[in-house]
């Protein structure tokens, strides 16, 4: 029976399609596998997780990096001096300064006075003119100290006197003339012994000199120096001419 079975697909042709279709088949299997494992993506093993490892330094940022360390670098270091210290640092300062200004006031004192308080014979002119202050000689440029503590009202320039600081104090007006320059400015207040300015020359008086004088506080007088300051230690010295 099988034989006969056989036989007959053989001679119908059919074996032969049979035969076809299978090698098809099988050919078409091949293609899509291929396809298919060409589009699978390969899996990669998961990475380790290591700690991280600093870069190696390369020979040339080696040299930049100790050019760095070697070059100066300027920096403001914070002071370290204790509140006690910082203190007696500027009491050390304070007793210099009033030190300085003890001596410009002796220096001052100790000056000659060229022209008195008064009327007096002017020594240029030759004649007899009211003089409101006196005149005490000097250097040029040497230092004028506020002989008292108040308020700078005014800072201008005389005809006859030249460039004038006025001082006012609890009790007089102070006026410092026959100035090189000044060394304060108006409304502000100064101590004792602060510079005022230089000494300079006018053309009246062409010596080097300050020209001091005194005002009651109305403006209405003026007092003699020389008296006003009889108090004050140092005035002694006071050399007249």
């Amino acid at each position: 029976m099988p034989r006969k079975i056989f036989a007959k697909i053989v001679h119908a042709g059919y074996l032969g399609q049979v035969l076809t279709a299978g090698l098809l088949l099988t050919i078409a299997a091949l293609l899509m596998f291929a396809v298919i494992s060409t589009l699978e993506p390969v899996a990669k093993p998961p990475a380790a997780k290591t700690a991280p490892v600093s870069e190696a330094v390369q020979p040339d940022q080696t040299a930049a990096s100790n050019s760095l360390l070697t070059d100066p670098v300027v920096t403001i270091q914070p002071s370290t001096a204790s509140p006690s210290v910082a203190a007696s640092e500027e009491a050390v300062a304070d007793d210099s300064r009033t030190v300085t200004n003890s001596q410009t006031i002796r220096a001052l004192w100790s000056g000659i006075i060229t022209q008195k308080f008064g009327w007096q014979l002017h020594p240029l002119y030759q004649d007899w003119r009211y003089h409101n202050g006196v005149d005490i000689a000097g250097e040029e440029g040497q230092i004028v100290p506020a002989l008292v503590s108040g308020k700078v009202i005014d800072i201008y320039t005389d005809k006859q006197y030249g460039l004038t600081v006025v001082v006012k104090s609890d009790r007089y007006l102070i006026s410092y003339s026959s100035l090189a320059s000044a060394a304060v400015q108006e409304n502000t207040i100064i101590n004792l012994g602060r510079p005022i300015g230089s000494m300079g020359i006018t053309l009246s008086e062409p010596e080097p000199h300050l020209h001091l004088a005194v005002q009651t506080p109305d403006k209405e007088q003026y007092l003699d120096p020389y008296e006003v300051f009889s108090q004050h230690s140092g005035v002694n010295s006071f050399q007249q001419s």
